[in-house]
């Protein structure tokens, strides 16, 4: 066993020299809050990408529907857990032009398979930077659904300015290509398609709440139906620099069209 080689020598590995983040935009024009596609491409160059380490941010806020108004404290109205991915009917990942990954109503999708992937304590550390902390009731409840409370206090309670949200949602959270698929990537055109929906699935409010005893009114007014405003969204993908040893030997391997095994 490793742990009685008391004689091992530490190994450094230096193979990589440079791994940067570089943000990329959706292409001039297109609109974040109307129901169209949206394409942020990588463009085709001398360099290695490593997309299972690669990232969307999404920037911007929930307001009234009627003013574009902040909602107060106490307003029982948040975005629903995984909120990001209900805000699209699809997302595909390509290539070079050659369709990678494509996957349906991606908000179902990736809710049930993070319930089934992500550990009950991921929602209590990073979790949240995605927006995942998980419902424990059905109704929206400040104090009665857990998830709802935690949510309402993170996206209306604390911001400055309220309602302000930025979310870091993993590729790998998405595409079953990126989770399983680790390696880097050379000379490829990366093109991104979301196909942006409405806004009802990603916002979680009160029902209609009825009158009190006497005709009188009830304690919580039921908040109006809201609406999410995107601001931005950034595709950050990993720039690799390999050292010059290991560029030789990857040059050497992309030279001779060698046939790579790519299972996912």
């Amino acid at each position: 066993m490793d742990i009685l080689n008391i004689t091992q020598k530490p190994e450094y590995d230096e193979s990589v020299e440079r791994y940067e983040y570089h943000r990329y935009e959706p292409i001039t024009g297109t609109g974040l809050n109307r129901p169209s596609e949206i394409r942020i491409n990588v463009e085709t160059q001398d360099l290695f990408t490593h997309p299972s380490e690669s990232y969307l941010v999404f920037d911007g806020k929930l307001v009234t529907n009627a003013d574009d108004a902040a909602y107060a404290d106490a307003d029982v109205i948040t975005l629903t857990n995984n909120a990001m991915m209900h805000l699209f009917n699809n997302m595909k990942y390509q290539l070079s032009g050659q369709e990678i990954e494509s996957l349906r109503h991606p908000g179902q999708a990736t809710t049930m398979l993070g319930r089934l992937k992500f550990p009950d304590d991921f929602q209590k550390s990073t979790g949240l930077n995605q927006l995942w902390y998980k419902d424990s009731h059905i109704t929206a409840h400040l104090k009665n659904n857990t998830g709802f409370g935690v949510r309402q206090r993170y996206i209306i309670q604390k911001p400055d300015p309220k309602g302000t949200f930025s979310f870091r949602v993993p590729l790998k959270h998405i595409f079953g290509c990126c989770d399983v698929y680790e390696k880097v990537v050379y000379g490829f055109k990366h093109q991104l398609t979301l196909v942006k929906k409405g806004d009802n699935d990603a916002i979680f409010k009160t029902g209609a709440v009825a009158a009190g005893p006497g005709g009188n009114p009830p304690a919580i007014a039921e908040p109006d139906d809201g609406k999410i405003v995107l601001t931005k969204l950034s595709w950050y993908m990993p720039h690799v620099l390999p050292n010059d040893q290991e560029k030789l030997a990857l040059y050497k391997t992309i030279e001779s069209k060698s046939s790579l095994p790519v299972g996912y």
